[in-house]
């Protein structure tokens, strides 16, 4: 009877651990895939509820602060995002990147100071989400609320750990870290092991580093 129950109970975890059967609205595939890292038995589909509509970006958007007045969540269902700020002297400073599944920006709200744009890249599509309803729902749901709130932890970790690379160390290192956490970024949601995908401009990387287009250039010359 232990065998049994010990064979069972592993073939339910198999199910329940496969995001097919984790699965809500098409749209929300990826995030759910993200989210049953931190909570492999949460049952997901009530965030059905909270879907408003999906679209296609086909050209570069951005999403400027303050232009979204009913404070929408965005999920990535495929392609590639990052939020940013224009600092004095035209500089812009890229915060964090959105891979497949990610909430572009869950936090905004938070920061009541905050003047963090999105830009979306072309062909990326996104589901949004009622951030009101998301609310609600979690108020409700504990076991939901703690696998958001993990994820989301998880991500200021690593942006907190990126940051102080840029202020600590040198070119080629800040590139290695970034370059990490592309992979760490895709590999929630896809399998990077054969090819990394970087779906930002030398100018972008340059941004999120601290440093030139052009010194980026001769940063990856350096490590071929």
């Amino acid at each position: 009877p232990e065998r049994v129950a010990s064979s069972l109970s592993a073939e339910r975890s198999k199910v329940l651990l496969n995001p097919e059967n984790l699965r809500p609205a098409d749209g929300l595939h990826a995030l759910v895939q993200r989210l049953s890292r931190f909570a492999p038995w949460q049952d997901f589909a009530a965030l059905d509820a909270c879907l408003i509509e999906s679209f296609r970006f086909e050209r570069d958007e951005v999403l400027w602060a303050g232009e979204d007045p009913d404070e929408r969540l965005f999920i990535i269902s495929e392609g590639f995002a990052f939020d940013f700020a224009m600092l004095s002297g035209r500089k812009r400073h890229i915060f964090d990147f959105y891979g497949r599944g990610a909430i572009c920006n869950w936090s905004r709200p938070a920061r009541e100071d905050t003047s963090e744009n999105i830009a979306f890249k072309a062909r990326t599509e996104v589901s949004v989400l009622d951030r009101q309803r998301l609310t609600d729902l979690l108020a409700g749901e504990e076991g939901l609320a703690r696998a958001i709130a993990d994820y989301e932890l998880s991500r200021a970790m690593r942006v907190s750990q990126r940051v102080r690379a840029l202020i600590s160390l040198p070119a080629r290192d800040r590139l290695l870290i970034l370059l990490l956490d592309l992979y760490d970024e895709f590999s929630a949601t896809e399998d990077p092991r054969r090819w990394l995908p970087i779906p930002l401009t030398q100018e972008e990387i340059g941004d999120l580093i601290g440093t030139t287009s052009v010194h980026v250039s001769r940063t990856f010359s350096t490590l071929e």
